[in-house]
């Protein structure tokens, strides 16, 4: 299938979803629909209204940080009070270096799935940590020792996990954007001639490279766009059954990614 016809079939399955993958793909497509001002602020308030006492979303990393991730996709403020109560739960976390509780074998939100305790661990911390960069908190000195650890210490030990690394620091601060090099070259090197990767989810690769957005990522992720248009299904979507409660958010890393494809 052509990039282009994969591209059309991913929109149309996302495009009249009132869901936050639908909203975020109105918006890439310029296809936005009156209600959805409104829309995004239920469905903020839906995230929030999951919050605990104490900031968290079931004392999980992961949960946590996703709905916050969720909130800032759907225009919320990182200082207003809801989304701050999650982002300070991650931040004490964090910087209190305590393993996550998040169990393995663990899901991602992408649908990727860390079978083993000590990678479900790195990866539910590289959630929390790509969060607080994204809400400004690199500058706190756990935060920037544990950026500087991962930029200068040893690459993680698969590529699951180097994909987890990337995306944690796809966002930071234009001087220490050249940390990406390593992993995004990690993750060149083990593509196949096919676009895809051997023994790793194709998904979980995309999106960190699709969120690193520079030019030998958006390079790797064109040479993934055949891989990604042979898995397309008829309805427009990249589900399979493993992956079905992820099936939205699949389909908005594949849409991400044949955009890029396309337009380089």
């Amino acid at each position: 299938m052509k990039v282009r016809t994969a591209l059309a079939k991913v929109e149309g399955f996302l495009v009249d979803k009132d869901t936050r993958p639908g909203i975020l793909a109105r918006q890439i497509g310029s296809r936005e629909k009156p209600g959805d001002a409104r829309l995004t602020e239920i469905l903020a308030s839906e995230r929030r209204a999951r919050t605990k006492m104490d900031g968290s979303v079931d004392g999980s990393v992961v949960r946590t940080a996703w709905a916050a991730w969720e909130m800032m996709d759907l225009g919320a403020d990182p200082t207003h009070g809801g989304l701050d109560r999650l982002v300070s739960w991650i931040l004490t976390q964090v910087e209190a270096g305590a393993a996550p509780s998040d169990p393995a074998p663990l899901t991602l939100p992408n649908g990727a799935v860390i079978a083993d305790a000590e990678g479900a661990a790195f990866a539910a911390r590289m959630l929390g940590l790509r969060l607080l960069i994204r809400a400004r908190k690199e500058a706190r000195p756990a935060i920037a020792r544990l950026l500087d650890a991962l930029a200068t210490g040893p690459q993680p030990p698969t590529l699951d996990l180097s994909a987890c690394a990337l995306a944690a620091l796809a966002l930071v601060p234009p001087p220490h954007r050249h940390h990406l090099d390593g992993l995004i070259n990690r993750l060149g090197r083990a593509q196949n001639d096919t676009g895809d990767w051997t023994e790793t989810d194709l998904f979980l690769m995309l999106e960190a490279l699709v969120l690193a957005g520079i030019r030998p990522a958006r390079a790797v992720v064109s040479k993934a766009a055949q891989a990604l248009a042979a898995l397309l299904r008829d309805d427009g979507s990249f589900d399979d059954p493993p992956h079905s409660d992820a099936h939205e958010e699949r389909a908005l890393i594949g849409l991400r990614a044949l955009r890029i494809a396309v337009e380089d």
